[in-house]
């Protein structure tokens, strides 16, 4: 989640040590990929060729990523910091003066992008650049997810930032020359874009899955049709894609596996609130909606976050995971290497 802000600081980005982490909390990591669930049999086998009898399974194996903008610098996470540096080297130095952060067609989940762009702006009027930033999305106003008063209140920051905004336009490549071809218009002057990944299913065999290939789950994140079996994260059906949402679906599968064993939990709120902070401004926003079944913003409020804020602190807020990720000691991290 901190992977924007890590890519304007000199720390070496550090990835969770999964088998650290899984000591800590008494559960076996078998570090294979999920290739087969057996659920008449509730087992399930692995790319090791190891064989697992489960009473309930969880699955979170996330989705693929691919370059929604070919020829683009693809920003996944922290794997892609030590190349989103290199670019701010050649900004510093002049060989780049122009950068466009395109949005894919297709992607639900762009704040990251405006952070990088935010912050590439902040960084650009720190160090006296001539840097010519443009943000280009198929949205039609910025993080339009958030609804209008958030949109109006993001394009403001754009505005005091110098970055330009370019709506309802969808980057198709990266040309020979370096700009960014678009679905429909001119090409967009660069010298460098960047822009996220979309995410594609990974399909598990005997998991059911949408046309699409992701997982169709009911709000207690059951799997549909399939018993004692849940999904959470980028692998289900649900539209937007984020940590946060992630982790509210984590909580209320915890809850009825929980409840399943007929312990006494209290149920987690079954709506799905998006709650972030964009990095990058002057201030730091706090954007939070409910969103429906259909990943649509039903109510939206907006409040500037003080530093010493340290509710807020995270910048993906899961209730249990949040907590446990902040008192972990540095010995439970490593080095992350490129990819």
């Amino acid at each position: 989640p901190a992977a924007t802000s890590e890519a304007f600081n000199d720390a070496s980005p550090r990835a969770y040590d999964l088998p650290a982490i899984a000591d800590d909390l008494g559960a076996a990591h078998h570090e294979a990929r999920l290739e087969t669930v057996a659920p008449d049999q509730k087992r399930v086998r692995l790319s090791s060729g190891t064989t697992l009898s489960y009473d309930a399974l969880v699955l979170a194996i996330g989705a693929r990523t691919r370059a929604g903008v070919p020829g683009a610098l693809m920003f996944r996470d922290q794997r892609d910091v030590p190349a989103f540096h290199r670019l701010l080297e050649e900004a510093d130095s002049g060989i780049v003066r122009r950068v466009v952060f395109a949005v894919p067609s297709g992607c639900s989940w762009p704040l990251p992008l405006y952070e990088l762009a935010l912050l590439s702006a902040t960084h650009a009027q720190d160090t006296d650049e001539a840097l010519e930033i443009t943000i280009v999305t198929p949205e039609p106003e910025p993080l339009a997810v958030f609804g209008p008063r958030a949109a109006s209140l993001v394009a403001n920051l754009l505005n005091d930032l110098d970055v330009r905004f370019v709506p309802r336009t969808s980057g198709v490549r990266v040309g020979r020359d370096g700009a960014l071809v678009t679905a429909f218009g001119p090409p967009i002057r660069a010298d460098r874009v960047v822009a996220i990944p979309q995410l594609t299913a990974q399909r598990i065999t005997g998991v059911p899955a949408t046309w699409w290939g992701f997982v169709p789950t009911d709000p207690s994140g059951r799997t549909e049709g399939l018993v004692d079996v849940y999904a959470a994260g980028d692998m289900t059906a649900y539209p937007i894609k984020q940590g946060g949402l992630a982790a509210q679906q984590a909580d209320r599968i915890a809850h009825s596996i929980v409840r399943g064993l007929g312990i006494s939990t209290v149920a987690p709120p079954a709506r799905r609130i998006l709650l972030v902070r964009l990095l990058g401004g002057t201030r730091t926003l706090c954007l939070r909606t409910e969103l429906d079944e259909f990943g649509r913003a039903t109510a939206a409020t907006i409040e500037h976050v003080e530093a010493g804020n340290v509710a807020r602190s995270a910048k993906v807020y899961g209730q249990y995971l949040t907590p446990y990720l902040e008192r972990i000691p540095p010995s439970m991290t490593r080095p992350l290497s490129p990819a």
